[in-house]
Order: C-alpha cells, then structure tokens, then sequence
C-alpha cells in the first residue's frame, strides 16, 4: 500500500491527527467519556451514510480522484466530521447556540475548501459553498436536538435521568 499518492493527502492526515487528538484531549463539559463515545459513532455513522449517498448515488464530489475508497477516504469521512460533532455537544451551550452554529458552520466550510484547494476532493455536480446551509441546519437545528435528547450517563450538566 502506498501512503502519500494523492494530491492533498498531507492535508487529509493532519486534519484526523488533530480532531481524534482534540476530542481526547479536550475538557469534558457536557459530555462523559460514555457521551463522546456514543456521539462519535453516532456522527460517524451518519457521516457515513449521507457520504455514500452523495459520492455513489448522485456524484456529487470525488475523494483522491478515484472511485474506490482509499484509507486516507475512509479516516476522513470517518474521524474528522465525527470528531466536529462530539466536539460541538461538548462545548454547546444553549444561551450562545447561534454562535455555536456559525462557527462551527464557518470551521466545517474552511475544511471543505481546504480539501478542494489542496486538490484532494473534485467537486462534480456540487459547489463547495453549497455546504454551508447543510451545515448550518445541522449545527442550528439538528445537534442541539441530539444534546437535548443524551441522558446523564452521557451529559455531566444534568441529574439522575433528566433531560437536557
């Protein structure tokens, strides 16, 4: 196996190092390490799905310019939005939740643009601004409903089998 053959693979590698290296060494304030657990799997399955769908069924963007799924693809599309997820819960607070929103919608659009500067995603039928109300929705709207949902064993903020 060959490591390092793709335009832009550099740019993949340092983005998992420093999301998996975050998320373990970050302060734990909303979440238990059973929460970070359970919210990374969550995100990386739903990364997972939705990826698939976009690349295979409609194409509309390619990684590492190939059709197959390379290691590099596989701990990007595994790690790195897993990792953003985990570590919005983490840190959101309700009272600053469009704050929250923007900034993590921001982070997520840089990194996209960065994959696509550095040559390692081809956007096909997908413009990388398009990202922006995806992400926008899913910080808004859709993470904050996931906090709300997570029970003590997962969140530290709250009492025996409260909701949040």
């Amino acid at each position: 196996m060959e490591f390092m053959k793709y335009e832009g693979e550099w740019y993949v590698w340092t983005l998992v190092a420093i999301s998996i290296l975050f998320v373990l060494l970050m302060p734990k304030k909303n979440l238990t390490w059973v929460g970070i657990f359970i919210t990374f799997v969550f995100s990386a399955g739903l990364t997972w799905t939705f990826d698939t769908i976009s690349m295979s069924t409609f194409n509309l963007f390619d990684l590492a310019k190939k059709i197959s799924i390379e290691l590099s693809d596989a701990f990007l599309i595994g790690f790195v939005p897993a990792s953003i997820a985990t570590i919005f819960v983490n840190f959101y607070n309700r009272k600053k939740a469009w704050m929250f929103a923007l900034v993590f919608t921001l982070l997520c659009f840089i990194l996209e643009f960065g994959l696509v500067q550095f040559g390692y995603m081809k956007n096909n039928s997908w413009n990388t601004w398009y990202g922006i109300p995806v992400y926008f929705i899913i910080f808004k709207f859709f993470f904050p409903w996931y906090y709300k949902l997570t029970f003590k064993t997962m969140n530290k903020n709250t009492t025996e089998g409260e909701f949040i």
